[in-house]
C-alpha cells in the first residue's frame, strides 16, 4: 500500500515551494508518494525531478490550482 505525503505550498512564495518539495523528496521511501499542491505549475521542479530520477503524475492543472503525485522511479 502506498502512503501519501501531502505538501501544500499554495500560500508560499518562491523559492519556498521548490525548496520544500526537494527537501521532502530526499526522504521519500519506495512505498511513499509526495502529493504536491501549489497555485501554479512548478516549471523549475520538473527538471529537478527528472535529474534526480523521480517520476510524476499531474492530477490537476487549473487556474490557481496545480496538484501532482511524485514517485521514486
Amino acid at each position: 500500500m502506498t502512503k501519501e505525503i501531502w505538501l501544500d505550498t499554495r500560500e508560499l512564495e518562491a523559492p519556498q515551494p521548490l525548496v520544500l518539495a526537494l527537501r521532502s523528496l530526499e526522504n521519500l521511501q519506495e512505498d511513499e508518494v509526495l502529493v504536491f499542491h501549489h497555485r501554479t505549475s512548478p516549471t523549475l521542479l520538473f527538471g529537478e525531478l527528472q535529474a534526480r530520477g523521480f517520476v510524476y503524475e499531474i492530477i490537476k492543472d487549473a487556474p490557481n490550482e496545480f496538484m501532482m503525485k511524485i514517485f521514486r522511479s
